[in-house]
């Protein structure tokens, strides 16, 4: 064996040893193998559990496909029923946790509430039980409360009470009446529950990295998901379509993409909505979905604005830019249908 003496060839080893561990974007390493989600880059598809997305985001329901990704397989009938009635039952948290909604400064941004009332979710309740089943249950739970927990938040910061509709008949139409007050139309409920589907897997991305990682020490699945919604939290990951919003109110014509879409290039700025490390050979392939969803919403509301303003902004950056390998990705119409939403 060869001690070094002098610190060169110390040093020469620690650059390799650098070289060798560096993965942007983990791109190549192989964390887990999943039968949950895969994704087609050469044919342009996602799938879930084997099922085309764009198939289930027509022909499913959230709660349809909530249930093939935990047990790997479509629901039937009476599997769906009792699944849907689970939910219903959990969709109200805990007193303890309403009460930490209820307190949380009105200035917050409602993701910190969301990440602290989940990690809440686990105060006095028995974790010992750490089997698949009982973790699943917690999972139910959490996926169940969390419309309730966002929607109470913002009416709280608006001036009004925490509403729970009780009759609301699926996830998407309760998340949007506990929200505003009022019992939202089908179109509009169908188009949350579409974008509920559309967000529900992703293969490993940070989040789903990140609630890995928790998971694999034995914690439990409340400190998975705080841990995640952490992570999703970040402009690079889930704050990128708050991002987007933002960029179109700041457009606000579709008329003036072209300046400001320069205007921001010269300055050597990112567009929202825009760059994917998967997608560098096309567009993500869940704008099929989602350009369609934006113009039945435009035609619902007799408002084409914003759905006009982003059409532009994908022609007009994937033009200039798609030869490096950017293109449009769900962020873009996410935001623009989300806004007609409310």
């Amino acid at each position: 064996m060869r001690i070094f003496k002098t610190p060169g060839p110390i040093k020469y080893i620690n650059c390799l040893l650098t070289a060798a561990m560096y993965f942007p974007g983990l791109e190549g390493v192989v964390v887990k193998e999943t039968k949950i989600c895969h994704i087609d880059l050469e044919n342009s598809k996602i799938y879930y559990r084997g099922y085309d997305l764009e198939e289930l985001a027509q022909y499913s329901t959230f709660e349809e496909v909530a249930y093939l990704l935990w047990f790997g397989k479509l629901p039937a009938g009476a599997e769906l029923e009792r699944f849907k009635a689970e939910l219903m039952m959990y969709r109200k948290p805990p007193e303890h946790v309403d009460e930490a909604v209820k307190i949380a400064p009105k200035n917050a941004e409602p993701i910190d509430v969301l990440r602290t009332a989940v990690s809440a979710m686990a105060l006095g309740e028995d974790l010992s039980d750490r089997s698949p089943e009982a973790e699943l249950v917690r999972g139910l739970k959490i996926t169940a409360a969390m419309p309730y927990i966002v929607a109470s938040f913002d009416r709280l910061r608006r001036g009004s009470q925490p509403l729970h509709p009780g009759e609301a008949k699926s996830h998407a139409e309760y998340f949007l009446w506990a929200l505003r007050g009022e019992r939202p139309g089908e179109r509009e409920v169908r188009a949350l529950d579409v974008m509920l589907i559309i967000y529900a897997e992703h293969s490993m991305n940070n989040s789903a990295f990140t609630a890995v990682t928790v998971a694999s020490t034995l914690s439990d699945m409340y400190a998975a998901i705080t841990a995640a919604i952490a992570s999703l939290k970040g402009p690079l990951h889930g704050g990128a379509n708050v991002d987007a919003a933002k960029m179109l109110e700041e457009i606000g014509d579709a008329k003036r993409v072209e300046s400001w879409v320069d205007q921001q290039l010269s300055r050597g700025r990112r567009i929202p909505g825009f760059g994917h490390r998967l997608y560098k050979k096309g567009p993500d392939p869940r704008l099929r979905v989602l350009r369609k969803l934006a113009r039945d919403l435009a035609s619902e509301k007799g408002d084409f604005k914003w759905v006009e303003l982003a059409e532009r902004l994908e022609e007009y950056v994937t033009a200039h830019l798609s030869q490096k390998g950017i293109y449009p990705n769900t962020d873009l119409y996410a935001a623009v249908i989300f806004k007609y939403l409310g």
